[in-house]
């Protein structure tokens, strides 16, 4: 095997001038393999292929050669040809581990995980390489949903290799699932007593004490991540959210901007840092650093809403309602997003848009009382009487306690001329929700400047 990345670069490089070139340069089949995994690891799978259809026309009885032939025809899911192969090499080799893990392979392919861990573990008895097949029992037992099994396999390969992250990472995704938050921070505090310089320990130590909202434990974490790594990005950049929360906000932005002078620059970097100077007041520095987010990256959704939303602080609705179109573009199907592009628009007169965006968000999901009310508000101004009394109707379906519902109706019913109903509808709303009637009152003056119930009503109430 190569011993350096080096070597293995000049070897794929003299592999590719001798295909460019149709020269014969000979390679030794433990090198084919190693050009095939380098392609396969870059996610290069058509010169991976045309790597080991070069290598078994000149080595075709080559185990290792055609165990990569499976890997790759299992992941095309060509599982009968690869089924067959690996028959084909079983019986030459039969006590070859690597053969048992591709068949395991094969049997996680067809969702039969049983069988596939039944592989692996006799795979595990005759190979010294434990760590990558404990793994991969882990993962087996990741897809059957058997988290308990799953994290005591992956505690394994820790226990032999401290470095392996990928094992750590769903380690503690296993605790996540299993809601054994309190574990988690005792596996991670007992691990870095061994392991006291693991910075993505201390980084996952910090993350789980921010799901407690133990926010000083949580930055006691991060800093001891960023004492282990000075250049650790992640963890700058978690101790700055930390920071967030505890309204430091000048420490916050620091850290931010310490993430953008050790990797490339980032929206969401921009974006938080546009955050932080708003709550500090500084209102220019915000807006700079909005815009940074957007032109960093344009698809950005959450910087576009966050200038949008910037604005209508500001109440400059025209600024704002130049940079909807922005949050439309990529999240017209989040209706949180739309409601709040809706509202704008209502703001600045565009009710048929803002119509169309709230219906939108409504047949996307959002039932709160919030937005149906808005809605309603804007169909009464539109005079769509009959589609604002249908709405405010299944409103009070959905919310018998939403008074300001009954006002609605009522008004609707007033709109369309049915005057018993009117009455029904606005007397109950003044009986039980008489707060509301400034409010309506001053929306719809036309309404209850003379209806002589709501005169009679008031009258009543003010005698009281």
């Amino acid at each position: 095997m190569f011993s350096k990345n080096d070597d293995l670069r000049e070897a794929v490089t003299r592999y590719e001038k001798m295909l460019l070139e149709h020269e014969t340069i000979f390679f030794d089949s433990y090198q084919y393999e190693d050009i095939i995994l380098y392609y396969l690891e870059y996610a290069k799978y058509a010169k991976a292929k045309q790597a080991l259809e070069v290598a078994l026309s000149q080595y075709p009885t080559a185990s290792a050669l055609r165990l990569l032939q499976v890997e790759i025809l299992i992941y095309e899911d060509n599982l009968q040809q690869a089924g067959e192969i690996l028959d084909d090499i079983l019986r030459e080799e039969p006590y070859n581990a690597e053969i048992h893990v591709q068949r395991a392979n094969l049997y996680s392919k067809k969702n039969d995980h049983i069988k596939a861990i039944e592989l692996l573990k006799y795979a595990a008895s005759l190979s010294e390489e434990l760590s990558d097949i404990h793994s991969l029992i882990a993962m087996e037992y990741m897809y059957m949903e058997e988290y308990a099994l799953a994290k005591k396999y992956f505690k394994k390969c820790l226990a032999k290799d401290p470095e392996d992250y990928f094992s750590l990472q769903q380690l503690l995704h296993c605790f996540d699932f299993l809601k054994e938050d309190e574990q988690a921070i005792a596996f991670l505090t007992a691990f870095l007593d061994e392991n006291p310089y693991c910075e993505v320990a201390w980084h996952s130590l910090g993350k789980q004490y921010m799901v407690q909202n133990n926010l000083q434990e949580a930055l006691r974490a991060f800093d001891f991540a960023i004492i282990s790594d000075d250049t650790f990005t992640g963890a700058y950049f978690e101790k700055g959210k930390v920071l967030e929360l505890l309204k430091d906000y000048k420490q916050a932005i620091e850290n931010y901007k310490i993430t953008l002078s050790l990797d490339d620059p980032s929206s969401f970097a921009y974006l938080r840092i546009g955050i932080c100077y708003e709550k500090l007041g500084e209102s220019a520095m915000a807006e700079q650093y909005y815009f940074k987010a957007v032109h960093e990256d344009p698809q950005s959704s959450k910087a576009w809403l966050a200038l949008v939303d910037y604005y209508v602080r500001e109440n400059d609705y025209t600024k704002a309602e130049k940079y909807v179109s922005k949050v439309l573009l990529n999240e017209g199907d989040n209706p949180s997003f739309l409601r709040r592009c809706a509202e704008v628009y209502a703001h600045v007169g565009r009710r048929e848009d803002a119509i169309q965006i709230y219906t939108q968000a409504i047949d996307l999901g959002d039932y709160s009382v919030e937005i149906r009310n808005e809605l309603s508000d804007l169909l009464l101004q539109e005079k769509a009487y009959e589609r604002a009394l249908m709405l405010s109707l299944s409103t009070l379906h959905l919310y018998p306690q939403e008074v300001s519902a009954y006002y609605r109706i009522g008004i609707a019913y007033h709109m369309l001329g049915e005057k018993e109903k009117e009455y029904t509808y606005l007397g109950t709303a003044l009986k039980q929700g008489g707060e509301w009637l400034a409010y309506f009152e001053k929306k719809y003056p036309e309404v209850f400047s003379f209806c002589p119930l709501v005169k009679e009503i008031v009258k009543n109430t003010d005698k009281h």
